[in-house]
């Protein structure tokens, strides 16, 4: 896959990626990671599994998300916004 740093990325692109990499790591279907579903409430989910899916946003969208701010979201929503705010950054 291509980095899309280049690109217009909306939320909506970066909130896609964002669940199917999460589903993807769960082994479960993307509708069983919907947007306002907290983290760690996901099926089979733990830090690992959420990190392995968190680098390959990273390597999508050709940022480093801040592991700090990663690790105490609450929703797979703010994950998303985080890696919005990463790309955001990254441009400037």
């Amino acid at each position: 896959m291509t980095t899309e740093s280049a690109e217009v990325v909306d939320r909506a692109v970066v909130l896609a990626y964002v669940r199917e990499q999460i589903a993807k790591h769960l082994d479960v279907d993307v509708a069983e990671v919907p947007e306002d579903a907290p983290v760690y409430a996901l099926p089979e989910i733990d830090s690992l599994k959420a990190m392995r899916a968190v680098t390959e946003v990273e390597k999508r969208f050709g940022i480093t998300a801040p592991v700090g701010e990663i690790i105490v979201v609450r929703t797979v929503g703010e994950v998303a916004d985080l890696v919005l705010a990463a790309i955001e950054e990254n441009r400037a």
